[in-house]
């Protein structure tokens, strides 16, 4: 029997062990960053100032639920999902905001309308039909 002196794979143990280990090492990820949840962080406590729990608070539960999942993901040593969840997270979180300010300034809109009326009433009472109020 003929014996092949340079196999195709090398068969030395010592280099299929470093072969494995280059291997394993590039399969390998980097543990997630805890710090990749600071934006999300952000974004919530910018919702609370923004009084989302009064005026987004499915929102803002949404993003709640969400940062937890993330920081399960980071315990979990799953960087790429936690990323995922985070931005997630922050972008509940600022859907919140905006659902917040817009419904301030509704609210805000809706007292100067009933300022308005009251202010055109006052006037027609003061002068009568002779002053035309336009709308």
């Amino acid at each position: 029997m003929i014996q092949n002196k340079s196999p195709i794979f090398p068969t030395h143990p010592a280099v299929l062990a470093g072969l494995l280990a280059l291997f394993v090492a590039g399969c390998a990820t980097t543990p997630p960053d805890p710090a990749l949840l600071l934006e999300a962080e952000e974004a919530i406590e910018l919702a609370e100032r923004a009084e989302a729990q009064r005026h987004a608070s499915l929102e803002l539960a949404e993003a709640r639920e969400l940062y937890a999942t993330a920081q399960a993901l980071i315990a979990q040593d799953e960087a790429e999902a936690a990323t995922r969840m985070a931005e997630r997270t922050t972008l509940q979180a600022r859907l919140a905001v905006a659902r917040s300010r817009g419904a301030i300034l509704r609210a805000e809109l809706n007292l100067k309308r009933d300022e308005l009326q009251r202010l055109e009433a006052d006037l027609r009472d003061s002068f009568g039909d002779a002053i035309e109020v336009q709308p």
